[in-house]
């Protein structure tokens, strides 16, 4: 919802006509009539009159704008994705996120013992990986392989083609990765 709409519902919601808000803000009945349809675009100081005017707080203005901006996700609310199959079991994504407003996307990757990302991929953006558990081969083509443990991050541009490995027999590896922009 845009400001001017939101001005409008709190308006009506608090009974109010346009000529009353104009009363109580010193604007005039057109100002506020162009900032509800849009044709205007509020200042902060007509803003907060306007906010002062219908008792609310500026930022309740921009709820619904930063409500986009904004995702909480319980453990049991994830997008799971399976990236592949292997014959030690799923390698599964998880996504930390959910909306699309969003200049990153972090997930959890867990990979089954000996499972691979498959061919090296490169793509625009940068990377961010932390291992939560196990151990995993990272390989970044042309400049080096890195043996990664419990604890360890990786940090690279994604324009450098990239693959991983889970070396371990037994133990599934479990990473958070952080890609910038969001690929999904």
């Amino acid at each position: 919802m845009e400001i001017g709409a939101t001005i409008r519902a709190q308006r009506l919601a608090k009974g109010l006509s346009v000529r009353e808000l104009a009363r109580l803000t010193g604007l005039s009945p057109s100002a506020i009539s162009q900032i509800e349809t849009g044709k205007s675009v509020p200042n902060v100081l007509t803003l907060k009159a306007i906010a002062e005017a219908l008792d609310i707080s500026v930022i309740s203005f921009l709820f619904d704008e930063l409500d986009s901006r904004i995702s909480l996700v319980k453990p049991d609310e994830r997008r799971r994705l399976i990236r592949n199959s292997t014959p030690t079991g799923d390698l599964i994504e998880e996504f930390l996120t959910q909306g699309r407003n969003f200049q990153m996307e972090p997930a959890i990757i867990i990979v089954p013992p000996g499972a691979n990302s498959g061919k090296p991929i490169s793509h625009p953006g940068e990377e961010f990986i932390y291992v939560l558990e196990g151990q995993l081969k990272y390989t970044l083509e042309g400049i080096k392989e890195y043996e990664l443990e419990e604890g360890d991050s990786l940090y690279y541009p994604c324009t450098i083609p990239h693959s991983w490995f889970n070396p371990a027999e037994e133990r599934e590896a479990k990473f958070i990765i952080v890609a910038t922009p969001s690929l999904f």
